[in-house]
């Protein structure tokens, strides 16, 4: 397999020197091996004046010399600032001549340049084409791990994607097209953005994939008018009179992110959830906490299910209000026990006494009665 990397690399560099081997003239391309990659402060990569070169920078040989040649290796900096593709080891690159930061005074100072890795094997893992003899273990460098299940993406019509090397992707998208589920003639050409960090696992890294709400292991979907086949993890909506739609069958402008884990943390503020219509949430158990109050407010609150549908549902008692009636009831209860000891009867017959006492108490307990409704919530109803 060595010999036929090496090959193609023979092929690829003798395409690059009848271009410019060396890129003697400006804006002329050759191919180069990266042999070395300065990723941080550890590795010192240095032009001919001892300068420190930037992190990013790579020492490659051109990818027709071989190693055992002693040929001359030569830095080069990413040609790009923004969107930035830092190559492994032993993979090729694309290396052009440009100007340096010397420009303005010495016109013809020239500095090498590497933008993109070539896509030798068609793989968004890596692309590496080692020389002859290379050492196995480390021909993508050092603690890099080879996979052999990272899948490449199906493109779709006018595409933009952005694949990671361990199964992450972003895809813009939109147009219709066999591979894409989300589209159809009725949201055909309607903005799509999957972003996906890991992807379903395949028996082998060489079979076109697409995403997979349910089975990547997280996904962040933005949709405009279309429909996941997302499973949710818990679809208990008994608080509701009419469900809403589950989040397989809603097809509109909406955002879908599904995980192992969601966890939303504002480190130094509030956070806030906003709803037009509803929010809703579900889950096994649901847990609130709170340091210092936990408020809850609506015109009405059930709690239950059959609070809220049940005609007889139960008003949760005001505790004050209930304490008051309480109270009252207990003063009339201790005018009746200390005077009934007192009671006598006449020799006719008559108790004067529980005729005091009974208009003693007669108007405390029509306030008793009269106000029994103060106690019950008109806010708060249980089962």
């Amino acid at each position: 397999m060595v010999g036929g990397n090496y090959f193609l690399g023979n092929q690829i560099g003798g395409l690059a020197q009848s271009t410019g081997r060396g890129g003697s003239g400006q804006g002329s391309a050759i191919f180069g091996r990266v042999i070395k990659i300065a990723l941080d402060e550890s590795t010192e990569i240095k032009d001919a004046q001892g300068n420190v070169l930037p992190i990013g920078t790579i020492i490659y040989r051109d990818i027709t010399a071989e190693k055992e040649t002693g040929v001359t290796e030569y830095p080069a900096q990413p040609l790009h600032t923004n969107v930035r593709q830092f190559p492994l080891l032993n993979e090729v690159v694309m290396i052009i001549q440009g100007p340096t930061s010397d420009i303005q005074s010495k016109v013809s100072t020239k500095d090498m340049y590497y933008s993109t890795v070539v896509n030798l094997w068609g793989s968004n893992h890596h692309n590496a084409l080692p020389e002859p003899n290379t050492d196995i273990s480390t021909i993508l460098g050092k603690d890099v791990k080879e996979l052999a299940d990272i899948n490449p993406m199906y493109p779709f019509p006018g595409d933009i994607i952005i694949e990671g090397r361990q199964g992450q992707s972003i895809r813009l998208s939109g147009n219709k097209s066999p591979e894409n589920k989300l589209v159809d003639e009725s949201n055909n050409a309607k903005p799509i953005i999957i972003i996906s960090n890991g992807q379903l696992k395949t028996d082998n890294g060489i079979d076109y994939i697409v995403e997979d709400i349910n089975k990547d292991p997280n996904s962040l979907y933005f949709l405009s008018d279309h429909k996941t086949d997302l499973i949710a993890a818990n679809t208990k909506r008994d608080s509701y009179d009419t469900a809403p739609l589950t989040s397989n069958q809603y097809v509109g402008n909406q955002v879908v992110v599904n995980g192992g884990r969601l966890f939303f943390n504002a480190k130094e503020d509030s956070a806030f959830i906003s709803a037009k219509e509803s929010v809703g949430i579900s889950a096994k158990t649901l847990n609130l906490d709170a340091t210092n109050y936990f408020c809850v407010d609506s015109e009405k609150i059930y709690l239950g299910k059959a609070a809220r549908t049940s005609i007889n549902r139960e008003p949760v008692v005001l505790g004050i209000q209930l304490e008051k009636w309480l109270d009252k009831l207990l003063t009339i209860l201790n005018i009746i026990s200390t005077t009934l000891p007192t009671v006598t009867a006449t020799p006719a017959g008559a108790i004067p006494g529980l005729v005091e006492l009974g208009k003693a108490i007669e108007q405390p307990i029509k306030e008793l009665t009269t106000t029994t409704v103060l106690f019950k919530s008109k806010k708060v109803f249980t089962e």
